[in-house]
């Protein structure tokens, strides 16, 4: 079948939905559906066992433990990851896969809208080394305002994928510590000295 006129003029695909949100003064976008799987607030969140400046805390999500990481921190706006209650109130979280299996949240300062963003116009390379691919590719929005694009393994590549797993193992051990202390011990004997009843 011949392609169909996109009805951008520009010889790219049709695009799939593209989440747009905000981090400090820049918009960026992530593919809607396949990466960003919701949109949701920040519910109680728990500390990791080791406190790394770009995690936020992590939440459980049925039976798993999904850590959030904030995007500001990863791209530069902020210095340490947004922690306390008050100042999560109005932060949305992206719940995205990550490939290979398993979740991750990203904690963004505000979400804009899911669109079909039309590519701008390739820039000449200026042979300073840029990422290949989409990564930082530009979509023109309908306001006229333009998107980063981002991929989920530029975010989290190999190398910190491993530290998260390593984390959430230690936070999950830790967890079931608590969990077991917490835990109603059996009755004792009035005495104390957990002898048998006679």
């Amino acid at each position: 079948m011949p392609q169909q006129d996109n009805g951008y003029g520009s010889g790219w695909p049709p695009l799939s939905p593209v989440m747009i949100f905000r981090v400090g003064s820049r918009r960026y976008g992530l593919p809607a559906g396949l990466v960003v799987r919701e949109c949701m607030p920040v519910p109680e969140l728990m500390p990791v066992a080791v406190a790394l400046p770009h995690i936020s805390g992590w939440f459980r999500l049925g039976t798993a433990m999904v850590v959030v990481i904030d995007l500001g921190v990863l791209l530069g706006e902020r210095t340490q990851a947004v922690r306390r209650p008050v100042d999560l109130l109005y932060c949305p979280l992206l719940l995205c896969n990550l490939p290979g299996g398993g979740s991750v949240a990203l904690l963004v300062d505000a979400v804009c809208e899911v669109t079909r963003g039309r590519p701008a116009p390739v820039a000449p390379d200026t042979g300073d080394g840029d990422m290949a691919g989409d990564v930082g590719r530009e979509l023109e929005l309908g306001d006229d305002g333009i998107a980063f694009m981002l991929r989920m393994t530029d975010i989290i590549n190999d190398d910190e994928r491993m530290r998260l797993d390593t984390l959430m193992e230690r936070t999950r051990a830790r967890a079931t510590l608590w969990a077991a202390i917490d835990a109603p011990q059996p009755d004792l004997p009035a005495d104390g000295q957990g002898g048998g009843h006679s």
